[in-house]
């Protein structure tokens, strides 16, 4: 079970806040760019023959004898795709069960509003820059994409970028994307550059705390978890430091080329509590609500 019963109640009383209008193919709950059926009043258009002649503004065509059409906003579901890192990276410190959690969680929350839900793995099989997952549109399709989310384990290298290409160029339908990733391969910067999506979404940077504040002491060899690359490392007070502000510049970039991509973006230690902090930060960001 990824998710508590506990945390499951508190999230179905939530719902992702998309910063644009969206484009879709369903009806559902997000402001559309389209004109629809809803109860909010967008404009006026002329009368043309065939147009629902409930429509018309009666008080305005006995005032100034003119037919005019009253439009409403549509009311489309937001395509929601949620994109978790499976890469050998994510399996040290703890970060895969806390991403595996965060991505459950905003599935669940998708899932609660009536999004249409749709899960990818990074990389994908035999080669492949993406693993396609299973699809929800209602809270009853839980227990599918959990099972899903439950059989990844990280275990190759791949290409975020080349992943977030072929997600972000899919056809016509737009919506919000969750990425869910330590960001730590080597093209995490065109990959962040690539993911404005039409209705914005969160990037989930997940880090170890052993990554964060390493205590590492002595000579070291360090080997790249990803590239299978050594390092050899002599430790000291002016390394660690050096160590600290190479991290702080590394996520204040991340931070900024994920919202120059209008996504909002949360650094999150591989800690216990990894989702309530998730979900303080995105209600300060007014992304759930």
């Amino acid at each position: 079970m990824i998710l508590t019963p506990e945390l499951r109640a508190r999230l179905e009383r939530l719902s992702i806040v998309t910063r644009r209008r969206v484009s879709a193919q369903w009806s559902g709950r997000h402001s559309s760019r389209h004109k629809g059926e809803s109860l909010d009043f967008a404009d006026y258009r002329e009368y043309v023959p065939g147009d629902d002649f409930r429509r018309i503004d009666h008080n305005l065509w006995a005032r100034l004898g003119v037919l005019l059409i009253r439009q409403f906003e549509a009311e489309e579901e937001m395509p929601l795709k949620v994109v978790i890192d499976t890469s050998r990276s994510m399996s040290f410190y703890g970060k895969f069960e806390v991403a595996r959690v965060l991505a459950g969680m905003l599935s669940y929350m998708g899932l609660a509003g009536g999004d249409r839900v749709q899960l990818f793995a990074v990389p994908g099989d035999e080669g492949r820059s993406l693993r396609i997952g299973p699809v929800g549109r209602h809270l009853s399709q839980w227990s599918r994409l959990e099972s899903w989310l439950e059989d990844l384990e990280p275990t190759q290298a791949g290409s975020l970028a080349s992943a977030v290409r072929r997600l972000s160029g899919e056809g016509t339908v737009r919506g919000s994307l969750i990425l869910v990733s330590d960001l730590l391969t080597p093209d995490w910067q065109p990959a962040l550059d690539g993911l404005a999506v039409g209705s914005g979404g969160v990037v989930l940077h997940v880090l170890g705390q052993e990554e964060m504040e390493p205590d590492l002491a002595g000579d070291l060899r360090l080997a790249d978890s990803e590239s299978g690359g050594e390092l050899a490392v002599s430790t000291s007070e002016d390394t660690m430091r050096r160590y600290r502000d190479a991290l702080e510049r590394f996520a204040l970039e991340a931070q900024g080329r994920a919202r120059r991509s209008g996504l909002d973006y949360v650094l999150v230690p591989a800690l216990p509590g990894a989702a309530d902090q998730v979900l303080s930060a995105l209600a300060r960001a007014e992304a759930v609500r």
